[in-house]
């Protein structure tokens, strides 16, 4: 089954300048795939996306078309709406990752329930940003994930709780902790390797000893069960302390 819409073969029909057409549909535009039962406003956010020099491949109202989607484009990056038709969008990111493995997944959603926080987290989300935000937060939201970053909606961030003791993360290294700051700060490998003075493999190396140490399935949930049990310094940077 194929997405409801392609945005990207009419940007004629929707007022955007040849020239911006010309530029966001680009070999190099990031693909992005919508998935969201509510279609207007998926239109309305793939033609933002679009002029922000993205890629929007379509847009599909239910799981099973999303899945085709991605099975036959592997886009870079799936914006996932949380209440879909029949099951919820959370059920669907291990199945989208199975047929893209590279393919990167923001939970978009106007739910903030603990339950859903956690599922999409368990499920191993790359970023989750609700409804609440304004489409320039959202926006910002993709491209950071595309980046490789993990964001996270401040006004839901107080509610990522892990379930975790609250020993967990004793037996964090002091530079994992230095890591673990930068990640919950927002930074890319590459960023956190520049602001230690690391290679990047190190960096990489460091982030996978930080989710096993704290069973996290993902650099989000790393971050939230961080936050749970109080094991971070916001703003402290690069503290130049041994490995």
């Amino acid at each position: 089954m194929s997405p409801r819409r392609n945005l990207r073969s009419e940007p004629a029909a929707r007022g955007i300048p040849p020239a911006v057409a010309q530029t966001v549909t680009s070999r190099a535009a990031p693909t992005v795939l919508l998935v969201d039962d509510h279609p207007v406003f998926a239109e309305l956010l793939g033609e933002a996306l679009t002029a922000s020099g993205m890629d929007v491949i379509g847009c599909c109202g239910t799981l099973a078309e999303a899945l085709d989607s991605v099975a036959a484009t592997s886009p870079d990056i799936v914006v996932l709406d949380h209440h879909l038709p029949a099951e919820s969008g959370a059920s669907g990111i291990a199945a989208v990752r199975r047929r893209a493995p590279r393919t990167r997944v923001l939970m978009l959603t106007a739910a903030d329930q603990r339950s859903v926080l956690q599922e999409a987290m368990d499920a191993g989300c790359d970023g989750f940003v609700t409804k609440r935000q304004n489409v320039a937060a959202v926006i910002a939201a993709v491209g950071a994930v595309l980046r490789g970053e993990t964001p996270i909606s401040p006004d839901v961030a107080g509610g990522l709780v892990g379930r975790r003791p609250p020993s967990v993360g004793g037996d964090l290294t002091r530079r994992e902790v230095d890591v673990l700051d930068l990640i919950s700060a927002g930074l890319s490998n590459q960023g956190i390797a520049d602001e230690l003075h690391l290679s990047v493999n190190t960096v990489r190396n460091h982030v996978q000893r930080v989710l096993t140490k704290l069973d996290a399935h993902s650099k989000l949930e790393a971050v939230a069960i961080a936050a749970r049990n109080n094991l971070l310094n916001p703003g402290r940077g690069c503290s130049g302390r041994p490995d």
